[in-house]
């Protein structure tokens, strides 16, 4: 599925998602990664919705988010409640949904101005 950029072309965004693949501006990345509009970390820790935790999480907290946009792979799958109630005691929104969607909602809510992370969970075998 490829992406349309409307907007600042020096933010990152998704330009291209397929299963397993993501294009993050003009990066392709294959592994488990989370970005802002302007930090990319390649190498994000979580290759299953079982690994995420409050460890995994903070280096997604350092930046600053209003939300967070978890995409969890090829199909949705959800976090313990405590994960919710976490991001919550921080006012931070997590929401959760499979990797193209995750990847769309993140386009349209930087288009926003919004202080919003995409968080991606590709398996380990990926990259």
């Amino acid at each position: 599925m490829k992406f349309t950029e409307h907007r600042d072309s020096n933010l990152l965004t998704v330009k291209r998602y397929e299963p397993g693949k993501v294009t993050i501006n003009d990066q392709e990345v294959t592994n488990s990664c989370f970005f802002n509009h302007n930090t990319l970390v390649k190498d994000w820790s979580c290759h299953h919705i079982q690994e995420l935790n409050e460890k995994t999480l903070t280096p997604i907290f350092e930046l600053k988010p209003e939300v967070i946009i978890l995409g969890t792979g090829d199909t949705q799958l959800f976090p313990p409640a405590e994960l919710f109630h976490l991001c919550g005691q921080k006012g931070i929104g997590l929401e959760v949904m499979a990797n193209d969607a995750a990847c769309r909602t993140y386009n349209v809510l930087t288009t926003e101005d919004r202080e919003v992370v995409l968080a991606l969970i590709f398996p380990e075998s990926n990259g």
